[in-house]
């Protein structure tokens, strides 16, 4: 019974493999082997050459958080890891972690001692460390053997006497040392950091991971969401799958989705979290992805904080702001709360609502906007008048305060009219 359920709905076991890949970053990453000018083929090159050449060699990797400068070298240590079994020892350190110079080197220490099954000393110096660490480069070099220091957030690594990357990068200076240097900063300018006596013992390659472009964005989409033929799931089910994608691609309403999204944010790191959500919202009774799964997926994730302050609102502050658009649907830019609650008291006449209040009440209620920042003064001028002599204005448009009112769980219905005369 459950596996003609599975086979007359397969949309489960679809949503399930394109969760996967989308957890998986060697998936999205893999087809950028195939081409010799991406940073994945560069990177390898650098790495592979020092190993197979017995040299040493330092490089950054920059770019912007989430444009998958860790995801990239974590799939090329795997690839030759693989490749050079016993020809690679890889150390890797984080400057949140390791920013300080006695941390990081003792950390180095560890590592090494692990990889070699060395007793690790707690109680050894810097110095200690220090020499500890240039012994096995000199060991590990004539045993032909690369040792790859990963240092993730450089930056950190770049601040105070740098004593650390003087140590690393002067150790490499020796014939006999064989090991790759591999910094990776979201600062363009972490090289200008350096000082003199480090920059000079620096090789300056830089790779640059630059967030896609939307042809390229649009192609990694494809790339991702399109089902396998090979899989295990009905053809005809795969061929509908993959037909209606390319229509969703090839629309233009997508190409206007895709434009928004690209505003804000176009790193890989950010596109994946957003095809992650697309995929979460489709809906397994029909089965298929749709333009509103995306719509809605990236409404979720564009944070919003005014419609969130007016969410937060009390019906009568609500009132306040309702009131203060129809002031300046009227043209009336300039009012103060007195304008305004000539106009409250006005709505509560013609309509006679039961949500009146008094005054005092409505002047806290039109502070407590002020404070939200939904409304402020016109001018720095006038602090020694009262709150409600002074003029104010509206700090959301009509399209947002109209979308705040439809998503209030109890928002009166007279407001909403309100706003449509």
């Amino acid at each position: 019974m459950g596996k003609e359920k599975q086979k007359s709905n397969p949309s489960g076991k679809a949503l399930n493999l394109l969760r996967t890949r989308l957890s998986n970053p060697n998936f999205f990453f893999k087809p950028l082997s195939d081409s010799p000018d991406t940073n994945y083929s560069k990177l390898k090159f650098i790495i592979s050459s020092s190993v197979t050449e017995a040299c040493n060699n330092s490089i950054l990797l920059l770019g912007p958080r989430g444009s998958g400068k860790v995801a990239v070298l974590e799939l090329v240590l795997c690839d030759l890891l693989e490749q050079y079994p016993e020809g690679i020892s890889v150390i890797k350190l984080n400057g949140l972690l390791h920013g300080d110079d006695n941390c990081a080197l003792k950390e180095i220490a560890r590592q090494l001692c692990m990889e070699h099954q060395l007793l690790f000393s707690k109680v050894a110096s810097f110095d200690d460390n220090s020499q500890f660490m240039i012994a096995m480069l000199r060991e590990c070099g004539l045993a032909h053997k690369t040792i790859i220091f990963v240092l993730d957030e450089f930056d950190y690594f770049a601040q105070g006497k740098q004593r650390l990357l003087y140590s690393l990068l002067d150790a490499m200076q020796s014939v006999t040392s064989q090991a790759v240097v591999i910094g990776v900063s979201c600062r363009l300018d972490v090289d200008q950091l350096l000082e003199k006596r480090v920059r000079s013992r620096f090789s300056h390659r830089k790779l640059l991971f630059l967030p896609p472009s939307k042809e390229d964005t649009e192609r990694f989409m494809e790339h991702i969401l399109s089902l396998p033929v090979d899989s295990s799931l009905p053809h005809n089910y795969i061929v509908e799958f993959n037909g209606r994608l390319k229509k969703i691609l090839s629309d233009e309403r997508f190409k206007e989705l895709i434009n928004t999204y690209l505003s804000f944010n176009s790193t890989i790191g950010h596109l994946v979290r957003f095809l992650f959500r697309a995929v979460s919202y489709m809906d397994l009774d029909v089965g298929f992805l749709s333009l509103e799964n995306l719509r809605t997926a990236l409404s979720s994730m564009q944070r919003q904080p005014k419609l969130e302050c007016i969410r937060d609102c009390s019906l009568l502050e609500l009132y306040l702001l309702v009131c203060m658009k129809r002031l300046e649907v009227k043209e009336q830019n300039s009012y103060n709360f007195n304008s305004v609650m000539t106009e409250y008291k006005s709505i509560h006449d013609s309509f006679q609502t039961s949500d009146y209040y008094a005054g005092n009440v409505c002047l806290r209620a039109f502070e407590h906007l002020l404070q939200r920042e939904l409304i402020s003064f016109t001018d720095n001028r006038g602090h020694n008048q009262s709150v409600e002599f002074r003029p104010v204005k509206l700090l959301i448009s009509l399209a947002e305060l109209q979308q705040g009112l439809k998503s209030y769980h109890s928002c009166p219905a007279i407001l909403l009219k309100l706003m449509d005369r």
